[in-house]
């Protein structure tokens, strides 16, 4: 339930960048990378590239779990602007090439759900992601409108509960009006592509 920052620009959650500082340590130490004692084990290849991937796979999905859990019943802009910050941490880990071998950007690939979903809520994109769902080149062709809805769902409900004078603020009551309305469009979406 983070506020949203308003000042300087959020870093990442101490939690991740830990996890982070390990991987790249552990990864380091069992491919023997330069700069590594020659003493240690290392890792065939493509045992690393397969442990660095399920790794950064698995930090995606219990984010993204996180994001859904039903326990989880409310979500500020604010704590999706924190995940934003800790997934560009993630992918600052996987362009680092923490592991050697992948082709190109393979490694990102592991946080691209991810990624499209909190930059379709941190720059409110909808009319894009509306206009375009279904067609192969849509920019957010990851993100499944049932994710979303769920998300905004517990956006409405933050909203809602937060702001118990909300009524007699006019911000507050247009974007209430414009979650509202995004939910109403998605609900159609869903209806329309998934009967």
């Amino acid at each position: 339930m983070a506020a949203v920052q308003g000042g300087g620009a959020l870093t990442a959650s101490d939690y991740l960048v830990d996890l982070i500082a390990f991987l790249k340590s552990t990864f380091s130490v069992f491919t023997n990378l330069p700069g590594t004692p020659v003493e240690h084990a290392t890792l065939p290849g493509k045992v690393a590239q397969t442990a660095c991937m399920s790794a950064c796979k698995h930090i995606s999905t219990s984010l993204m779990q996180l994001l859904l859990d039903p326990e989880v019943r409310q979500i500020s802009m604010g704590a999706l602007h924190q995940l934003n910050a800790d997934i560009q941490e993630c992918e600052s880990f996987a362009r680092a090439g923490p592991v050697a071998g992948f082709q190109g950007d393979t490694l990102l690939l592991a946080f691209s759900d991810l990624r499209q979903l909190l930059d379709l809520f941190t720059q409110w994109d909808w009319s894009t992601y509306l206009a375009d769902y279904g067609r192969p080149t849509c920019k957010y062709l990851r993100v499944n409108p049932h994710t979303a809805l769920a998300l905004l769902e517990k956006m409405r409900e933050t909203s809602r509960k937060n702001n118990v004078f909300a009524q007699f603020r006019k911000t507050d009551r247009d974007r209430q009006k414009l979650i509202d309305t995004v939910i109403k469009q998605l609900r159609n979406l869903i209806a329309q592509h998934h009967t």
